[in-house]
């Protein structure tokens, strides 16, 4: 439990200045935007970069991780879903987005870090093949549903359109892109330039501490308000049933290498990621429950994370 307190305290410390830094206005909203757009663009790209360029991938494609991570995602997803459509009578749109907030966690601004400090940069390969189709698979497929929801009784979904801006925008976005160029660079087997080099290496390490310094910062434009209880049901299902049964496929099921276990378990185990709060503003289904999940996830997986750690880092 110590290694795993260590680890997880400080990551919640960065994020909790971020959030005071915003709450008592020492900086503003649009500062954190500009520092988000910087990680998004530059600070996590280019760790990722610097990673994956090191790293060697497996020679066979691992099947039994993509289908322990985005199986038990998918499937998450839709017993959220299923819940909320039939039991909570919520309707078609609103269904999808609790569900989706039970499958789709913060891989970006919490997942990575963690994992990196956690497991060193052997961690690397498994989680560049997880990321390499994280947001095509789960934004194509709830933008698809989304539409879905929208559309009049009798009136064909744009399907080839949804498909080719999930397929645009997953090319478009900078985190797949350090990862394609350290993955193509890497192949050549020739070190970066000294000078390069230093720069890459700088640039790399501001990646971690100033995404979790925005995670901090934008927590405080959500709220718990009146959707408690659909918002617990998506953290539970998110921060539990997810890692759980990512564990059971990838440990008993595939018999995944412990360290492919660990990554795959843990990054299930993040809390609900902000895309789910932006999807359901952008289609006014459930936003508040999409918000409180961001919120009560984020503040409970300081909990559910160390005990996470703790089980693969003793």
């Amino acid at each position: 439990m110590g290694y795993a307190l260590s680890l997880v305290l400080p990551i919640f410390g960065v994020i909790a200045l971020g959030y005071l830094a915003v709450r008592l206005r020492i900086l503003s909203d649009a500062a954190i935007d500009g520092l988000d757009a910087y990680v998004f663009t530059f600070g996590l790209p280019i760790l990722l970069f610097r990673n994956v360029e090191r790293t060697v991938l497996p020679d066979t494609l691992p099947w039994g991780l993509w289908l322990s991570y985005y199986g038990a995602m998918l499937a998450v997803w839709l017993a959220g879903s299923l819940i909320a459509r039939f039991v909570l009578k919520r309707d078609f749109g609103e269904a999808v987005i609790i569900g989706f907030g039970g499958g789709q966690g913060n891989v970006a601004m919490l997942g990575i870090p963690i994992v990196l400090t956690g497991f060193g940069a052997e961690a690397s390969v498994p989680l560049f093949l997880i990321l390499a189709f994280h947001g095509l698979i789960l934004f194509t497929i709830a933008t698809f549903l989304l539409e879905l929801a929208q559309l009049p009784v009798g009136e064909q979904v744009p399907i080839r359109r949804i498909l080719m801006n999930g397929l645009t925008g997953s090319l478009k976005n900078p985190i797949i892109i350090g990862l394609g160029l350290g993955l193509i660079y890497g192949r050549f087997g020739v070190p970066l330039p000294g000078p390069i080099d230093v720069t890459v290496e700088m640039m790399s390490k501001t990646g971690i501490p100033c995404a979790l310094f925005v995670l901090g910062g934008m927590l405080t434009r959500y709220h718990l308000s009146e959707a408690a209880t659909t918002a617990s049901l998506t953290s539970t299902l998110k921060l539990i049933a997810n890692p759980l049964l990512v564990y059971l496929l990838a440990e008993y099921l595939f018999g995944l290498p412990p360290l492919w276990v660990a990554v795959a378990t843990v990054l299930s185990g993040m809390p609900t990621g902000v895309y789910s709060s932006i999807l359901a503003g952008r289609y006014r289904a459930a936003p508040a429950t999409a918000s409180g999940a961001v919120l009560l996830s984020t503040a409970a997986s300081a909990i559910t994370l160390t005990f996470l750690i703790n089980h693969f880092r003793p």
